[in-house]
């Protein structure tokens, strides 16, 4: 295989590998050291912000004191009804502190064309968006915690073994003796060459270099 070839194959494959990394890191690593919680998105209301099938990773909010930090424009997760556990992600429009400081808030999704008909109170929020990772969600959905514990070590295991024999094959070639031509050798005429130049042209060649 040709060097450009081999170069060619080699970064694609750092790429996918690079990648493959990134993404198990999104979706379990951070969330999981930083006490975050990984969500799939499964309708369309926050689009294009946040495309249906991604994943969003939210950090809890617990207490008046963790809602109080809220925006106006904060992308947040929370409980509409409280009998019910489905859970909705949209934005905040609005933002109101009542007299005796506590704060709600009434929501939209970007796709929407008016705003929630619920307003929010500290007790239904469960989190906010922190970042999502585009379709990662329907990855999500199809692995269970072990299997995404595992490809997180698969990934790992695939970087570290494909730098190692890179740096192998590096130290392999720089150890390689290369053949170097030296300054007064001259290249071996080929013995059927035909001479295309008459005598004279070649003496005027050498008196008008």
């Amino acid at each position: 295989m040709t060097t450009p070839l081999r170069r060619a194959r080699t970064a694609l494959l750092w790429l996918i590998l690079g990648l493959l990394a990134a993404l198990a890191l999104a979706i379990v690593v951070v969330p999981r050291v930083l006490g975050w919680v990984p969500l799939t998105i499964l309708t369309g209301s926050m689009e294009p912000t946040i495309p249906t099938g991604s994943q969003v990773v939210v950090a809890p909010v617990e207490g008046d004191e963790d809602a109080q930090s809220l925006q106006i424009g904060d992308v947040v997760t929370f409980m509409p009804y409280p009998d019910d556990q489905t859970l909705v992600t949209h934005r905040i429009v609005s933002r109101s502190v009542g007299t005796d400081g506590s704060v709600s808030f009434t929501t939209q999704g970007d796709a929407n064309g008016a705003a929630d008909p619920w307003e929010l109170t500290a007790t239904q929020l469960r989190g906010e968006v922190r970042y999502h990772v585009p379709y990662a969600g329907y990855v999500a959905t199809m692995l269970d915690g072990n299997q995404k514990s595992t490809g997180i070590v698969v990934v790992a295991v695939v970087l570290f073994g494909y730098a190692a024999i890179q740096l192998v094959t590096a130290a392999r070639d720089a150890r390689r003796p290369k053949r170097r031509t030296a300054p007064d050798e001259e290249p071996t005429a080929d013995p059927t060459e035909q001479d295309e130049h008459p005598v004279t042209d070649r003496a005027e060649e050498e008196v008008h270099p």
